[in-house]
């Protein structure tokens, strides 16, 4: 993915869309990822999930598996990602308005850098996963493959990408809006130009 974005030519608002996304995420990291890390500890986890449920393992009684691990992985995790995906395309299509930029080059990046950031964040919580399940000893237990939860969330990209692109503005869609707007100099500049046609005739 990473070479994928190096080797476009980036567009003028490649760079403030990079530091936003990946604040993004670190925010995400740190507030409802990392906490995770600490399971089986005295100190326990407590999160709110994204529909303000707080969400409480305490004193490391439990051991990481059942429906603790399933909720981390199947029901936890995702609607922030979503929320993140939807936030930033919604950034994107402010920005470029306010700039007057092209559109289609930003909202690719965008999709680009959100599926880094995705898969940044499903690593992290393979990390976490191995070590809860290791107990402190990662190695002795397979590493778990959120290739499936990548894929979910891809596609929501993708999905919210066209649908994005489909609601931005063609050129004919830009002229008559233009016209609309400044309807009054067109009918002005319209009866100039008929006036000097018949001028022309006139005197020549």
């Amino acid at each position: 993915m990473k070479n994928v974005i190096r080797e476009m030519k980036k567009s003028p608002a490649y760079s403030f869309i990079k530091e936003h996304i990946e604040l993004e995420f670190q925010r995400l990291d740190r507030d409802k990822i990392t906490p995770w890390a600490f399971f089986l500890t005295k100190k326990g986890v407590k999160v709110t999930d994204f529909f303000g449920k707080e969400i409480s393992y305490i004193e490391g009684s439990l051991e990481f598996e059942g429906s603790p691990r399933e909720f981390f992985w199947k029901g936890f995790i995702q609607p922030f990602l979503n929320d993140i995906v939807s936030r930033n395309f919604s950034e994107t299509e402010s920005f470029c308005r306010e700039k007057g930029l092209d559109w289609k080059p930003p909202l690719e990046e965008t999709a680009l850098l959100l599926k880094t950031g995705i898969i940044r964040a499903y690593n992290r919580m393979s990390d976490i996963d191995q070590r809860l399940r290791g107990k402190g000893y990662p190695d002795s237990v397979s590493r778990y493959n959120p290739q499936r939860e990548v894929a979910i969330s891809e596609a929501f990209v993708d999905e919210r990408l066209t649908a994005v692109a489909a609601l931005q503005p063609t050129k004919k869609k830009t002229l008559n809006r233009l016209y609309e707007e400044q309807k009054f100099w067109f009918w002005v500049i319209g009866i100039i130009i008929a006036i000097v046609g018949v001028l022309i005739k006139i005197f020549v």
